[in-house]
């Protein structure tokens, strides 16, 4: 007796193509199991606080001043509490720009000003990421970032972790 015979069905009961598909959705069903109960273990830490400095770039003087010292800062799309301001340092903006024989230079951008930031926050410090507000933050994370009276975008440049 043939294993396939002319009518494509094995040992002459059922067909190819019909134990193919069962073949098919048993292995959707069970990855699909397999998935879903999967328990990743999440170990759940205090949280800690931490200083994280932020830079924002190239803003104008009202900007500036809509940004005090022991203000809290917030993410802008969730609205959960990113910090509180413990320092603020303004620095004029600058740009490269190309003299006139050649040679590049770092020349000011009038009426354009980055800040340091410097933020106490709360920090979740697990084995993989820090977690800030609610956002996986790590040096170079740009958040949109508000307070009262701003909004800006501003970009982490470190994290120093406090016990």
């Amino acid at each position: 007796m043939k294993l396939i015979d002319n009518k494509g069905k094995i040992f002459g009961t059922i067909n190819i193509i019909d134990i193919s598909v069962i073949i098919i959705l048993v292995v959707l069903i069970v990855g699909g199991i397999n998935r879903f109960t999967r328990v990743t273990p999440q170990v759940i830490k205090e949280s800690q606080k931490a200083i994280v400095k932020v830079e924002i770039s190239k803003v104008r003087q009202p900007t500036v001043d809509g940004i005090k010292e022991g203000d809290i800062l917030y993410h802008y799309d969730k609205g959960r509490a990113f910090g509180k301001i413990i320092s603020k340092e303004v620095i004029n903006s600058k740009e490269a720009v190309a003299t006139s024989d050649g040679k590049i230079v770092l020349a000011d951008i009038p009426g354009k000003y980055d800040v340091i930031l410097s933020v106490e926050a709360n920090a979740i410090n697990t084995s993989n990421v820090i977690i800030i507000g609610g956002e996986h933050t790590r040096i170079g994370s740009r958040f949109k970032l508000k307070n009262r009276k701003i909004a800006v975008f501003g970009t982490v440049l470190g994290i120093d972790l406090l016990e």
